[in-house]
């Protein structure tokens, strides 16, 4: 049963607050989202108590695309740092392997500390306030968004001086200052992403074929679609755009569009702009992005 303080009783509590990255994306009907919040909690609670910090315990306040928890108070701080995040990335995985794209889960996680009130109506405390605009800092969800990764940490300079700084075992280095800036809060903090080598070196990419990257271009609509796509092609520079052998079966047109944009320097970059610029940002075009990101096969393919 998760923990509740005596009514107007204080306490200094650890926090960790969750938010799941682009949670309301249009490609997630609501039964993504169901799935997603469900997905939420199988996850932490099996990365809680698999880092020695007991689920049932915590004081969780739920966010629909999140979560508040409070640690309880006999629990080291220093498993949030060196347990929690190896816990988490292995059960993101593992739901991962299991959930189409759009129930895809990405989790940026912060932690913090400090003194928590519970009144009649719920919690007050300055120090989850931080935490939770820590947790929207645009720099950790640009960092996540780019990495493709699936968890990024970001810890209040309070957290890393006191915590993370001094235990090896915690990879400080593995982090980087941010200047945070959200609503009325101005504050430093610090970001890791745990599949990388280290925070400035890029994590071992995956090799992806020409026709992944078919398949990633075919699941948006504005490639699927034959009308979209002509438009598409339309916004490419002319040398590209009038290089594009026709095919009536839209799979071969897109294999015929993809070969004609790796022959020029940036092709590929350029069509991508082009889909962000009609489709916006959406899960199915950051998979595409990943894909493009990592692909190491020879432009001649």
């Amino acid at each position: 049963m998760s923990e509740v303080l005596a009514v107007n009783e204080q306490r200094h509590r650890t926090i960790v607050v969750v938010d799941i990255a682009r949670f309301t994306d249009p490609a997630r009907t609501e039964l993504h989202q169901r799935v997603v919040h469900q997905g939420l909690y199988e996850v932490l609670e099996q990365a809680f108590d698999e880092s020695g910090i007991r689920w049932k315990e915590c004081r969780i306040e739920d966010r629909g695309d999140g979560a508040i928890i409070l640690v309880p108070q006999e629990t080291p701080r220093v498993r949030l740092a060196d347990q929690l995040p190896t816990r988490l990335l292995a059960s993101l995985r593992r739901y991962k392997a299991t959930h189409a794209l759009e129930a895809r889960i990405q989790l940026r996680v912060a932690l913090n500390s400090g003194e928590v009130h519970e009144n009649a109506n719920g919690l007050v405390s300055q120090a989850i306030n931080l935490t939770c605009r820590l947790v929207d800092a645009a720099p950790a969800k640009v960092a996540l968004e780019r990495s493709g990764g699936l968890l990024a940490l970001i810890a209040s300079d309070a957290f890393y001086q006191d915590v993370i700084r001094h235990d090896p075992a915690t990879d400080p280095n593995s982090y980087r200052r941010l200047e945070v800036t959200v609503k009325e809060t101005h504050a430093a903090a610090w970001l890791r992403l745990p599949e990388m080598n280290g925070y400035a070196d890029e994590p071992t990419p995956r090799k992806y074929g020409l026709f992944e990257l078919v398949d990633a271009l075919l699941a948006i609509p504005v490639v699927s679609d034959n009308g979209s796509r002509q438009e598409l092609i339309s916004l490419l520079r002319p040398e590209i755009a009038t290089a594009v052998p026709h095919h009536p079966s839209a799979r071969l047109h897109v294999v015929a569009l993809v070969r004609t944009c790796l022959r020029h320097e940036d092709g590929l970059a350029e069509l991508i702009d082009a889909i962000r610029g009609l489709s916006g940002a959406s899960l199915p075009v950051g998979r595409l992005e990943e894909i493009a990101r990592n692909r190491l096969l020879d432009s001649a393919d």
